[in-house]
């Protein structure tokens, strides 16, 4: 893993905020934000052939898209546990799975062009009857369907009835001559019960149950004698059809729990191929190219001088890098006013001191270097015309003011801390970036 610190100091976390604006969901989003550098040639080369692909497609206006995934897999993993979904969790599972499925097609269709996306796209799997049980359960609202089961068809439909005939003998009473009575004619609900609004003034014209009153007195919500045994089956039937309804999503949820871990990785996959799509647009919108990767050189060792110590390095050793990128762009700069840098070391190069005046863009050209360098890692094109490198085992920086307040470090004690510490840790396939080597202090 590549040193955390100098990654803070590259900005690469700006990066990664970048690349996770253009994920279409949360766990494309999640995956964008733990981006990290590998130092595996073999795996970022296959990082970048993923990002080449997607950019590709999204050229050729494919049409490929993560669709509407969502992260579901909390719902699964209450599902597991025993828990009853809401609806709403059922619908964001139905949409998961069918964009999963979707995208499995798309990509496989384009399997030849594709090979790397290909290869995860067959591992999204189908999570057999749960779309077809979803859709038979709940409509697009996600309300549950009367045909979702015989019992709930019935108890629905003498729900119905019975509602019919309270409102019957509502109305009547409302066409009636109690009309005078209300404070107007409607019909509507409190506490599950219909009820009229009669005016407080004819308190007892109208025999029944008094279930409310307005804030000023004036109104009280009345349920009439006459329907006090109606209103009580409709409550019964409500309370049926709820337990019904909670037996359908019990049953449904443990179909869910069944392939709950086939589900979670289809999350998994649609995350991954969100990752890959998110840096194949961020490379669309810097106009990067794809670097190519360089195996480290096999140097031929000159003989030691006379004067060399037996346990220091021959003074033309080269440890076999290659840093070679034409019109490097900083990624976090507005591109209409970056000033190209060309980072073209010669094979013969490894160490290069940058000379010049202050805002003369010293800084901001190694800051560029250490970006190309672990954004090249991450399977990130760069922003840049062309790019060859080799795959440092770390990169480390010594950038900026590096006071520390906290610490009781001056601006120079915390530089050479901080330098003492990457000291510890170098070796001959590191990039190193140190900026303003002895600042803070008299240089004399």
């Amino acid at each position: 893993m590549l040193d955390q610190k100098s990654l803070l100091i590259l900005e690469f976390d700006k990066i990664r905020d970048l690349v996770a604006g253009y994920a279409s969901f949360s766990a494309g989003r999640d995956l964008a934000l733990a981006l990290t550098p590998t130092v595996e040639m073999e795996q970022a080369r296959e990082w970048q052939a993923e990002t080449r692909e997607a950019v590709s497609l999204f050229q050729s206006d494919s049409g490929v898209t993560i669709g509407g995934a969502r992260d579901v897999r909390r719902a699964a993993d209450n599902a597991m546990r025993g828990f009853i979904l809401p609806a709403e969790d059922f619908m964001a599972i139905q949409a998961t799975i069918v964009a999963g499925r979707n995208l499995r097609r798309q990509l496989l269709r384009l399997e030849e062009r594709v090979p790397h996306l290909a290869a995860i796209a067959v591992l999204i799997e189908e999570c057999r009857g749960i779309v077809s049980a979803i859709t038979s359960t709940l409509d697009e609202r996600g309300e549950v369907l009367d045909s979702a089961s015989p019992r709930l068809a019935k108890v629905r439909q003498e729900q119905r009835m019975v509602h019919g005939r309270i409102q019957d003998k509502l109305q009547r009473i409302l066409n009636s001559s109690m009309a005078q009575f209300l404070q107007e004619p409607i019909i509507t609900q409190r506490g599950g019960r219909y009820v009229i609004p009669l005016r407080a003034d004819a308190k007892g014209r109208l025999k029944g149950i008094v279930h409310d009153q307005s804030g000023s007195g004036a109104t009280l919500w009345v349920e009439p004698l006459g329907t006090v045994d109606l209103n009580n089956e409709y409550r019964g039937l409500l309370m049926e059809e709820q337990e019904e309804i909670q037996r359908i999503l019990r049953e449904l949820s443990n179909l869910v729990a069944d392939q709950g871990d086939s589900l979670k990785r289809v999350v998994d996959r649609m995350a991954e191929l969100d990752l890959i799509f998110a840096r194949a647009n961020y490379a669309l919108a810097t106009n990067a190219v794809e670097p190519t990767f360089i195996p480290w050189r096999r140097t031929n060792q000159p003989a030691r001088h006379a004067n060399e110590r037996p346990n220091q390095p021959p003074r033309d050793y080269h440890p076999g890098s290659t840093i070679w990128i034409k019109a490097a762009r900083h990624p976090l700069l507005d591109p209409r006013r970056v000033v190209p840098t060309n980072l073209t070391l010669a094979e013969e190069t490894f160490i290069v001191l940058i000379t010049g005046p202050n805002t003369g863009g010293k800084t901001v050209s190694l800051k560029t270097m250490g970006l190309m360098a672990v954004m090249a890692q991450a399977g990130l094109h760069l922003p840049a015309n062309e790019a060859r490198l080799t795959v440092f085992d770390n990169v480390f920086a010594d950038i900026g003011d590096e006071q520390s307040i906290e610490q009781s470090l001056s601006t120079f004690s915390a530089h050479m801390t901080n330098i003492v510490r990457i000291l510890a840790q170098v070796d001959d396939r590191s990039l190193v970036l140190l900026d303003e080597l002895g600042s803070g202090t008299d240089p004399t």
